[in-house]
């Protein structure tokens, strides 16, 4: 049986690092620290075909969100397996480049809100200038799409404390948009 109180510190080598990330299942909140190798930006790790099956979570919790009164459970290790997020971000202050280029001509930011099992997240979605949402996410192939300057909420346990992130990234086929054009 784990020990829930206890910490876990893991030998890092010499190209490992962790990292402060939330992630966000059907009924749960997990945050803790993420192990990774040092070139590995973790802020977008889960599009690319580096991300592992299972994220090795130090430090975690897990709050259950699914039932009336919130409950907070803490693990030394926890073990995450990616088909399960539905969304993920660093923890601020902690924080890695936005993945654009802020000065691309023909690009606008959309006022989008995103509802994701129990969260909400409000933010900005960038697009071509000429694009609308219907064809942005016609287009959307990616498994997750990035929502930028987001701040998540849950409309249903109201005493959770939102967080707010630089960028967001939801896994496409679990999410509903809203989005002001």
């Amino acid at each position: 049986m784990t020990d829930q109180n206890a910490t876990f510190h893991p030998q890092l080598g010499d190209n490992d690092k962790l990292t402060p990330a939330m992630f966000y299942t059907a009924s749960s909140m997990v945050w803790g620290k993420v192990l990774s190798k040092k070139p590995i930006r973790v802020s977008t790790w889960l599009l690319t075909d580096m991300a592992p099956n299972y994220l090795t979570i130090y430090d975690a919790q897990v709050m259950l969100v699914g039932g009336v009164k919130p409950k907070s459970i803490k693990f030394p290790v926890l073990y995450l397996q990616i088909h399960n997020i539905n969304a993920y971000h660093l923890i601020p202050p902690v924080s890695e480049p936005v993945d654009y280029d802020p000065n691309e001509p023909n690009r606008k930011m959309v006022p989008t809100t995103a509802i994701i099992e129990p969260f909400r997240f409000d933010g900005l979605t960038r697009m071509a200038s000429f694009s609308t949402a219907d064809n942005y996410l016609a287009a959307a192939k990616a498994e997750f799409i990035t929502i930028y300057d987001a701040r998540m909420t849950c409309p249903l346990v109201p005493s959770i404390k939102g967080a707010q992130t630089p960028m967001v990234l939801l896994r496409q086929h679990r999410v509903m948009f809203s989005m002001e054009e």
